[in-house]
């Protein structure tokens, strides 16, 4: 694969303060490299049970691999869009994936309160970004539950250490609020299920800085509509 990344598949390179974007026609996929790393080989090694990519089905554009770490003896971490998780794969929100080097299947189910998720990197006091250096999963969570944040630690120069719990999803109400939506990918993450006849959409364009698993910035509000209203 990193043959490839060298020398055939990517054709578009754009460079940021914080991250490099590179576009693969031929995969119909956009990787994303975080703050100085410039493709596969400046990559660090993913530790046991860390997150090695996340991967986004965007709308009408190509999906979106975040790439975090590489896995150790050549493995190649997986990296495109797929519908179904598999056994190497956990759901982040209703359209974004988390990928790891190996299965992580014979971990056990997150007990109540337990700390779920550990993640290291770089933020700042107004949740304006997220740089993820390692995310590492203790324990799975299930279908229709969600990861609520448990506890943010603020270390020196904007070093931060986040840690997710795994919390079960209740039933919405009716125009209640239902879970935050990136402004950037339209992605949702669901704090509730709504009934049936409904979807979880924003009704207005304001917005506001919120934390979720692997994103700080800023989201819209979600609502339980009915269809007629959506």
């Amino acid at each position: 694969m990193i043959i490839l990344i060298n020398f055939l598949l990517f054709t578009i390179t754009k460079c940021f303060s914080s991250y490099v974007i590179i576009s693969s026609k031929l995969n119909n996929t956009t990787f994303k490299y975080w703050d100085g790393i410039n493709g596969e080989s400046d990559l660090h090694e993913c530790v046991i049970n860390a997150v090695c990519s996340v991967t986004h089905n965007r709308f009408w554009v190509s999906s979106l691999t975040e790439r975090l770490c590489r896995c150790s003896n050549g493995k190649e971490c997986p990296w495109q869009w797929t519908k179904e998780l598999g056994n190497s794969s956990i759901s982040l929100n209703n359209k974004s994936h988390m990928k790891f080097c190996a299965p992580i299947t014979e971990l056990s189910t997150c007990k109540y309160n337990q700390e779920g998720i550990e993640i290291h990197g770089k933020s700042d006091r107004n949740n304006s970004y997220l740089i993820p250096y390692n995310v590492i999963l203790n324990c799975n969570c299930p279908g229709l539950h969600y990861w609520r944040l448990k506890k943010y630690t603020y270390l020196e120069n904007d070093f931060i250490i986040q840690t997710f719990k795994c919390v079960k999803r209740r039933m919405c109400n009716t125009y209640e609020f239902c879970g935050h939506i990136r402004s950037d990918l339209y992605s949702t993450y669901y704090r509730c299920t709504c009934p049936e006849n409904h979807l979880c959409i924003f009704q207005d364009r304001n917005k506001e800085n919120v934390q979720e698993l692997l994103y700080s910035g800023s989201a819209y509000k979600g609502y339980c509509l009915p269809f007629n209203n959506a």
